[in-house]
């Protein structure tokens, strides 16, 4: 049996193809974590139909929380495999309890890891608590090629043992991406504006120091200041939200989970708190405003190779928000009075292109940064079966 614990939104998607290629060498069990104020990860595996247990819940913000519910779950972990054995693998992207849990049980474990370090340049002082308490334990680590390995080997891992594949992860769910249902049309939301799309940070993750305002002082100043759809998906309880914002006539706060395909396609703007919706945003050619706390290697990446822009106050959100509306209202004026044969004439050289144009030729670049190989789970499968299944 191959034992998965999947606890974080991003893995649910990340792990969503691999799945079936470990189901042909094994019988697959997914466990997953779920609290009151914090249940996006299992309404993501209840979307795509990944069938998983409930296993104990969130600790919260504080470091006792977190501690207490990681004891509870590890405990539980062990009532579920006295009732169906004890797995033969165990593969993750994010937990301290499933590796410490499988690490005491004597299972290999298998561990995928893109935020070892809370930096964008590395440091042993700058080693995540989770890095610390998972990685050391690991039989096999895979890591994105823009993470260094010395992140890895600098915690007693053989460099034999941390394997680099040639993708950004989210290159794996979103490269064969198809519009879905349009959220705009379920939440009542006009299409005659820009849609502006804001993902706080998430500020009780282990590697964020502290809850930064600035997200929040956007969607004020932005529902005053520009004349755009303000959609916010909440990281965590959406009723704080609702109190602060929800009265504000452009502001609508999202309540289910989505797909990807049901709003990427139809948002204008990201302006993002946390890592892996700028990552997609960037991956599909959105224009991305980031408004992190930090930065880490894939925020500088970005960041290098200009698919994302970094702002530090609500001020500089609304003017890098205004600039990219207008350049997307300009193109569409060029391209429309060409159409009609007005006076707009366009300078030698210069590309005239609708909005999708734009975003297309975006997201040809990205990809290109993105995936320097295809990506796909071939090569790492084929690295666990030689493994553990030869």
């Amino acid at each position: 049996m191959i034992w998965l614990d999947i606890i974080d939104p991003k893995y649910v998607l990340f792990f969503r193809n691999l799945i079936p290629k470990l189901g042909l060498l094994d019988e697959v069990l997914i466990t997953t974590r779920k609290s009151k104020d914090y249940d996006e990860c299992a309404k993501l595996l209840a979307l795509f139909g990944i069938e998983a247990i409930h296993v104990g819940g969130y600790g919260g913000a504080s470091l006792a929380g977190k501690f207490e519910a990681r004891l509870n779950r590890q405990k539980n972990f062990l009532k579920l495999f006295k009732k169906i054995g004890t797995p033969k693998l165990f593969i993750t992207g994010a937990s301290a309890d499933g590796t410490q849990t499988a690490y005491a049980l004597g299972i290999p474990i298998v561990q995928f890891s893109d935020t070892p370090i809370k930096s964008d340049s590395f440091s042993i002082e700058n080693i995540t608590l989770l890095s610390r308490l998972t990685l050391p334990l690991s039989s096999l680590i895979f890591r994105p090629f823009i993470v260094p390995e010395v992140c890895y080997h600098a915690l007693g891992i053989a460099k034999e043992n941390i394997i680099a594949y040639d993708f950004i992860d989210v290159a794996l769910w979103l490269k064969d991406l198809a519009p879905g249902r349009d959220f705009r049309e379920t939440y009542h939301i006009p299409k005659d504006k820009p849609t502006i799309l804001i993902r706080e940070e998430e500020y009780k993750a282990h590697y964020v120091k502290e809850k930064l305002p600035i997200i929040y002082e956007s969607i004020t100043q932005l529902s005053a200041k520009i004349q755009a759809n303000l959609v916010v998906m909440p990281r965590y309880d959406s009723s704080g939200l609702k109190k602060d914002f929800g009265k504000l006539k452009n502001v609508f706060i999202l309540e289910e989970k989505l797909a990807p395909n049901e709003f990427y396609p139809f948002i204008d703007v990201l302006i993002g708190g946390g890592g892996t919706m700028n990552l997609e945003a960037c991956y599909l050619g959105i224009p991305t405003i980031s408004t992190r706390s930090l930065f880490l290697f894939h925020d500088r990446y970005l960041l290098d190779n200009a698919l994302m822009s970094h702002c530090k106050t609500a001020w500089e959100v609304c003017e890098v928000v205004r600039d990219i509306l207008d350049t997307l209202l300009d193109t569409q004026t060029k391209n429309r009075g060409a159409k009609i044969g007005s006076q707009a004439k366009i300078k030698a050289g210069e590309k005239m292109g609708t909005k999708i144009e734009m975003k297309n030729h975006a997201k040809a670049r990205a990809k290109k940064l993105f995936e320097p190989k295809n990506a796909d789970f071939d090569e790492i499968f084929q690295t666990i079966q030689a493994r553990f299944y030869a």
